[in-house]
Protein backbone atom coordinates (compact mmCIF):
# COMPACT_ATOMS: atom_id res chain seq x y z
CA UNK A 1 0.00 0.00 0.00
CA UNK A 2 1.60 3.47 -1.03
CA UNK A 3 -1.08 6.08 -1.11
CA UNK A 4 -2.03 8.21 1.59
CA UNK A 5 -5.75 8.05 1.40
CA UNK A 6 -5.91 4.03 1.98
CA UNK A 7 -4.89 4.61 5.69
CA UNK A 8 -5.49 8.41 6.33
CA UNK A 9 -8.41 9.10 4.21
CA UNK A 10 -6.95 12.15 3.62
CA UNK A 11 -7.50 13.27 -0.03
CA UNK A 12 -4.84 15.82 0.17
CA UNK A 13 -1.91 14.84 -1.67
CA UNK A 14 1.90 16.08 -1.96
CA UNK A 15 1.87 20.13 -1.99
CA UNK A 16 5.05 21.77 -3.43
CA UNK A 17 6.79 23.00 -0.06
CA UNK A 18 9.89 20.83 0.41
CA UNK A 19 8.93 18.69 3.15
CA UNK A 20 6.12 17.64 1.55
CA UNK A 21 7.57 16.42 -1.65
CA UNK A 22 7.03 12.60 -2.60
CA UNK A 23 10.13 10.25 -1.53
CA UNK A 24 10.23 7.29 -3.65
CA UNK A 25 8.08 4.92 -2.32
CA UNK A 26 8.53 0.99 -2.43
CA UNK A 27 5.41 -0.99 -2.56
CA UNK A 28 5.97 -2.50 0.56
CA UNK A 29 6.27 1.23 2.50
CA UNK A 30 2.71 2.38 3.57
CA UNK A 31 2.62 5.93 3.62
CA UNK A 32 -0.17 8.43 4.91
CA UNK A 33 -0.53 11.51 6.30
CA UNK A 34 -0.68 12.04 9.99
CA UNK A 35 -1.98 15.51 10.56
CA UNK A 36 -1.66 18.84 8.50
CA UNK A 37 0.66 21.20 9.30
CA UNK A 38 2.11 25.07 8.70
CA UNK A 39 4.25 23.58 6.55
CA UNK A 40 1.49 21.38 4.29
CA UNK A 41 0.43 17.53 5.23
CA UNK A 42 3.04 15.60 7.36
CA UNK A 43 3.91 12.16 6.82
CA UNK A 44 4.49 9.15 7.73
CA UNK A 45 6.34 5.84 6.24
CA UNK A 46 5.25 2.44 7.99
CA UNK A 47 7.42 -0.57 7.42
CA UNK A 48 6.06 -3.75 8.94
CA UNK A 49 7.61 -7.78 9.35
CA UNK A 50 6.78 -9.66 5.88
CA UNK A 51 4.17 -11.72 6.08
CA UNK A 52 2.92 -11.66 9.88
CA UNK A 53 -0.11 -10.15 11.01
CA UNK A 54 0.05 -10.57 14.85
CA UNK A 55 -0.08 -7.51 16.80
CA UNK A 56 3.49 -6.02 16.92
CA UNK A 57 5.67 -3.67 19.33
CA UNK A 58 6.05 0.23 17.57
CA UNK A 59 8.97 2.07 16.88
CA UNK A 60 8.64 6.03 15.84
CA UNK A 61 11.55 6.55 14.27
CA UNK A 62 12.45 10.16 14.08
CA UNK A 63 15.29 11.53 11.59
CA UNK A 64 17.96 14.34 12.35
CA UNK A 65 19.32 17.25 10.64
CA UNK A 66 19.59 19.77 13.20
CA UNK A 67 16.10 20.24 13.50
CA UNK A 68 16.39 22.57 10.13
CA UNK A 69 16.92 19.53 7.27
CA UNK A 70 16.18 16.11 6.50
CA UNK A 71 12.84 13.61 6.02
CA UNK A 72 11.44 10.29 7.09
CA UNK A 73 13.33 8.55 4.45
CA UNK A 74 16.73 9.04 6.36
CA UNK A 75 15.52 6.34 8.50
CA UNK A 76 14.11 3.93 6.13
CA UNK A 77 17.40 1.92 6.23
CA UNK A 78 16.83 1.65 10.07
CA UNK A 79 13.51 0.87 9.35
CA UNK A 80 13.51 -2.27 7.31
CA UNK A 81 16.83 -3.06 10.16
CA UNK A 82 13.74 -3.12 13.12
CA UNK A 83 11.08 -4.46 10.62
CA UNK A 84 13.35 -8.11 10.36
CA UNK A 85 13.20 -8.23 14.09
CA UNK A 86 9.90 -8.03 14.38
CA UNK A 87 8.64 -4.31 14.79
CA UNK A 88 6.52 -2.38 12.89
CA UNK A 89 8.88 1.01 12.50
CA UNK A 90 6.95 4.46 11.48
CA UNK A 91 9.31 7.05 9.99
CA UNK A 92 7.98 10.55 10.58
CA UNK A 93 8.34 13.87 8.82
CA UNK A 94 7.75 16.96 11.19
CA UNK A 95 7.89 21.21 10.83
CA UNK A 96 11.51 22.26 10.42
CA UNK A 97 13.35 25.77 10.77
CA UNK A 98 13.05 28.38 10.21
CA UNK A 99 9.71 28.14 8.97
CA UNK A 100 9.01 27.14 12.35
CA UNK A 101 10.24 27.30 15.77
CA UNK A 102 10.37 24.95 18.60
CA UNK A 103 7.88 23.69 19.78
CA UNK A 104 6.09 22.70 16.38
CA UNK A 105 8.39 20.02 16.55
CA UNK A 106 7.47 18.35 19.69
CA UNK A 107 3.77 19.06 18.56
CA UNK A 108 4.61 17.11 15.22
CA UNK A 109 5.95 14.11 17.06
CA UNK A 110 3.57 13.98 19.62
CA UNK A 111 0.29 14.27 16.79
CA UNK A 112 2.28 11.40 14.92
CA UNK A 113 2.05 8.97 17.84
CA UNK A 114 -1.33 9.57 18.73
CA UNK A 115 -2.79 8.83 14.91
CA UNK A 116 -0.61 6.06 14.71
CA UNK A 117 -2.25 4.84 18.11
CA UNK A 118 -5.54 5.30 16.66
CA UNK A 119 -4.84 3.13 13.63
CA UNK A 120 -3.54 0.55 15.62
CA UNK A 121 -6.13 -2.17 14.64
CA UNK A 122 -5.20 -1.04 10.97
CA UNK A 123 -1.57 -1.32 11.25
CA UNK A 124 -1.49 -4.30 13.24
CA UNK A 125 0.38 -2.69 16.51
CA UNK A 126 -0.11 -3.25 19.64
CA UNK A 127 -0.98 0.78 21.28
CA UNK A 128 0.05 -0.06 24.51
CA UNK A 129 3.89 -1.27 23.05
CA UNK A 130 5.57 2.00 21.86
CA UNK A 131 9.13 2.94 21.46
CA UNK A 132 10.66 5.66 20.00
CA UNK A 133 13.86 6.63 18.34
CA UNK A 134 15.92 8.83 16.65
CA UNK A 135 19.13 10.68 15.74
CA UNK A 136 20.38 13.38 16.57
CA UNK A 137 17.41 16.04 16.78
CA UNK A 138 14.93 12.77 16.19
CA UNK A 139 17.03 12.03 19.47
CA UNK A 140 16.17 14.87 21.20
CA UNK A 141 12.75 14.48 20.17
CA UNK A 142 12.58 10.87 20.94
CA UNK A 143 13.45 11.87 24.53
CA UNK A 144 10.88 14.30 24.87
CA UNK A 145 7.99 11.83 23.56
CA UNK A 146 9.41 9.44 26.66
CA UNK A 147 8.81 12.13 29.40
CA UNK A 148 6.11 14.28 28.50
CA UNK A 149 2.93 13.97 26.73
CA UNK A 150 0.59 16.37 24.72
CA UNK A 151 -0.94 19.23 26.44
CA UNK A 152 -4.69 19.15 26.77
CA UNK A 153 -5.13 15.86 25.30
CA UNK A 154 -6.61 12.35 27.26
CA UNK A 155 -6.48 9.96 24.89
CA UNK A 156 -5.01 8.50 23.03
CA UNK A 157 -1.69 9.25 24.87
CA UNK A 158 1.33 10.78 23.02
CA UNK A 159 3.68 9.45 25.77
CA UNK A 160 5.87 6.26 24.73
CA UNK A 161 7.01 3.38 27.09
CA UNK A 162 10.80 3.27 25.86
CA UNK A 163 13.54 5.60 23.91
CA UNK A 164 16.34 5.42 21.94
CA UNK A 165 18.26 8.04 21.53
CA UNK A 166 21.55 7.70 18.89
CA UNK A 167 23.82 10.75 18.86
CA UNK A 168 20.95 12.75 20.92
CA UNK A 169 21.11 16.29 22.30
CA UNK A 170 19.29 16.52 26.00
CA UNK A 171 20.69 19.69 27.30
CA UNK A 172 20.60 22.97 24.88
CA UNK A 173 22.12 24.98 27.49
CA UNK A 174 25.13 22.17 26.96
CA UNK A 175 27.71 23.36 24.14
CA UNK A 176 28.25 20.88 21.28
CA UNK A 177 31.30 20.65 20.26
CA UNK A 178 33.47 23.61 17.97
CA UNK A 179 32.50 22.27 14.95
CA UNK A 180 29.09 21.52 16.14
CA UNK A 181 28.19 25.02 17.50
CA UNK A 182 29.04 26.54 14.24
CA UNK A 183 25.48 25.42 12.43
CA UNK A 184 23.62 27.66 14.90
CA UNK A 185 21.42 24.74 15.29
CA UNK A 186 20.11 25.23 19.08
CA UNK A 187 19.69 29.13 18.05
CA UNK A 188 18.01 28.61 15.15
CA UNK A 189 15.42 25.88 16.67
CA UNK A 190 14.90 28.42 19.81
CA UNK A 191 14.43 31.44 17.23
CA UNK A 192 17.06 33.35 19.62
CA UNK A 193 18.14 36.72 18.19
CA UNK A 194 20.76 38.70 19.76
CA UNK A 195 22.07 36.55 22.10
CA UNK A 196 21.44 32.82 24.69
CA UNK A 197 18.40 32.70 26.12
CA UNK A 198 18.85 30.62 28.79
CA UNK A 199 15.79 30.07 30.14
CA UNK A 200 14.17 28.88 26.38
CA UNK A 201 16.83 26.48 25.98
CA UNK A 202 16.17 24.61 29.02
CA UNK A 203 12.30 24.60 28.17
CA UNK A 204 13.29 22.77 24.87
CA UNK A 205 15.14 20.09 26.68
CA UNK A 206 14.35 16.89 27.49
CA UNK A 207 16.69 16.36 30.11
CA UNK A 208 14.77 19.00 32.03
CA UNK A 209 11.64 16.88 32.00
CA UNK A 210 13.12 14.19 33.51
CA UNK A 211 11.73 12.18 36.23
CA UNK A 212 10.56 8.79 37.90
CA UNK A 213 8.26 8.39 35.45
CA UNK A 214 10.05 8.70 32.65
CA UNK A 215 10.65 5.89 29.95
CA UNK A 216 13.39 3.15 30.23
CA UNK A 217 16.00 5.04 27.26
CA UNK A 218 18.92 3.57 25.68
CA UNK A 219 22.11 5.80 24.71
CA UNK A 220 23.84 5.59 21.60
CA UNK A 221 26.78 7.36 20.54
CA UNK A 222 29.97 7.16 18.74
CA UNK A 223 33.31 8.34 19.77
CA UNK A 224 34.27 9.96 16.42
CA UNK A 225 31.11 12.17 16.58
CA UNK A 226 32.56 15.77 15.26
CA UNK A 227 28.67 17.46 16.34
CA UNK A 228 27.80 16.33 19.10
CA UNK A 229 29.68 15.53 22.41
CA UNK A 230 29.64 12.00 24.54
CA UNK A 231 28.84 14.05 26.95
CA UNK A 232 25.64 14.28 25.74
CA UNK A 233 24.38 11.26 26.31
CA UNK A 234 26.81 10.39 29.85
CA UNK A 235 25.34 13.29 31.54
CA UNK A 236 21.52 12.69 30.29
CA UNK A 237 22.17 9.02 31.47
CA UNK A 238 23.44 9.58 34.49
CA UNK A 239 20.27 12.12 35.75
CA UNK A 240 17.96 8.99 34.59
CA UNK A 241 20.25 6.68 36.55
CA UNK A 242 19.91 9.33 39.52
CA UNK A 243 15.80 8.89 39.04
CA UNK A 244 16.00 5.51 39.24
CA UNK A 245 14.93 4.91 35.77
CA UNK A 246 16.08 2.55 33.41
CA UNK A 247 18.81 3.85 31.10
CA UNK A 248 22.35 2.94 29.28
CA UNK A 249 24.92 4.44 27.09
CA UNK A 250 26.71 2.61 24.61
CA UNK A 251 29.68 4.31 23.16
CA UNK A 252 30.39 3.05 19.99
CA UNK A 253 34.19 3.10 18.33
CA UNK A 254 34.83 5.20 15.59
CA UNK A 255 31.07 5.99 14.85
CA UNK A 256 30.65 9.59 13.47
CA UNK A 257 26.91 11.05 13.94
CA UNK A 258 24.33 8.89 12.80
CA UNK A 259 24.43 5.26 12.37
CA UNK A 260 23.96 2.76 9.57
CA UNK A 261 23.17 -0.72 9.97
CA UNK A 262 25.98 -1.18 7.36
CA UNK A 263 28.53 -0.95 9.40
CA UNK A 264 29.46 -3.95 11.94
CA UNK A 265 30.22 -1.98 15.34
CA UNK A 266 26.96 -0.18 14.32
CA UNK A 267 24.77 -2.96 13.45
CA UNK A 268 25.48 -4.11 16.71
CA UNK A 269 24.56 -1.33 18.55
CA UNK A 270 21.14 -1.52 16.70
CA UNK A 271 20.84 -4.87 17.78
CA UNK A 272 21.10 -3.73 21.04
CA UNK A 273 18.40 -1.42 20.48
CA UNK A 274 16.05 -4.24 19.58
CA UNK A 275 17.08 -6.09 22.54
CA UNK A 276 16.12 -2.97 24.60
CA UNK A 277 13.02 -1.83 23.32
CA UNK A 278 11.84 -6.07 23.45
CA UNK A 279 12.50 -6.09 26.96
CA UNK A 280 10.53 -2.44 27.93
CA UNK A 281 8.03 -3.31 25.69
CA UNK A 282 6.69 -6.14 27.03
Amino acid sequence: MNSDKQISGNDEVADSTALARSVPIRKDIETAVYTKSTQGPLRVDITRPQKDKSLHRLIVLIHGGGWVSGNRADMQEIADYLAKKGFVAASIDYRLVPRSHWPAQLEDAQAAVRWLRQQASKLDIDPSKVGAAGISAGGHLSSFLGSVDAKDVKSPLSRVQCVGSISGIHDLTSPLTKEGETYGIVQGLIGEQGGVDKAQRIKASPQTFYDTHTAATLYIQGTADPLVPAKQSLDANQTLKALGVDSKVILVPDMAHGLTPRVANQAKALDELAVWMELHLK
